[in-house]
């Protein structure tokens, strides 16, 4: 009767001790599904509130590490001077592609928020234990063609009803003019170079510099997301 016991009492407590491992991986299943819900959610947040910030009045132009600058050639030879007091001509114009890319901006937020709402529970939970960019790098890969595409036509409209393209395409032959008659004065050497942008290009232009601020400022949120989520999970450990 003694071994009966014995063997039975092994068996119920093997039996208990896997049922608690069974919970536990449960427990420990739920947690990280629940982790993986909360980043995807504040991911959301974090794009609405990126999209918010470029898209009010200034939120390309009054900021230095955001704003469009001119594309180059003029870029080249204003920008850099920050000679624009000189030319008001090209002040306009940075002004208005600058609002552009705001009036832009806003079409790239539920495209953003459709790709992370559509992310399969295995990917966000694999996400979530990736690099600390690893989310925007997948927004990138999947999103990036689809924004530009998306703020292309909302820039060009903005532009040619501000009379911009007409603006940098006069801005554009001036400068041409004045570097041919510099060389023909023999005061330079230079031309224009060769990945200047076209007239035609300045809306793509203007959406591909506005797509990767955009990119940036959600990789800077993702970051600062994580760092709360990291807290959360250091908490969870005691």
């Amino acid at each position: 009767m003694r071994v009966i016991a014995f063997v039975f009492m092994t068996l119920l407590t093997s039996g208990c001790a896997s049922m608690f491992d069974g919970m536990s991986l449960a427990a420990q299943a739920k947690f990280q599904q629940v982790l993986a819900n909360t980043f995807a959610q504040k991911l959301k947040s974090g794009i609405d509130l990126v999209v918010d910030q470029l898209a009010a009045k200034g939120g390309f132009l009054d900021d230095r590490l955001v704003r469009v600058l001119l594309p180059p050639p003029l870029g080249l030879v204003i920008d850099v001077a920050r000679d624009l007091n000189d030319k008001p001509e090209a002040a306009l114009l940075e002004i208005m592609i600058n609002r552009a890319a705001e009036n832009a901006i806003p079409v790239a937020g539920p495209i953003l928020k459709d790709i992370v709402a559509n992310m399969e529970p295995g990917t966000l939970q694999k996400l979530l234990h990736s690099p600390r960019s690893a989310a925007t790098e997948l927004l990138v890969a999947e999103g990036a063609g689809l924004v530009q595409s998306a703020m292309l036509p909302v820039v060009r409209q903005s532009l040619e009803a501000d009379g911009a393209i007409k603006l940098y395409e006069d801005l554009l032959s001036e400068e041409e003019k004045s570097i041919v008659s510099a060389e023909a004065d023999g005061d330079v050497d230079a031309g224009v170079p060769a990945e200047s942008v076209s007239p035609d290009r300045l809306a793509q232009y203007v959406v591909e510099q506005a797509a990767g601020t955009l990119f940036k400022k959600v990789a800077a949120k993702e970051r600062l997301i994580r760092d709360s989520l990291d807290s959360v999970i250091a908490a969870s450990a005691y």
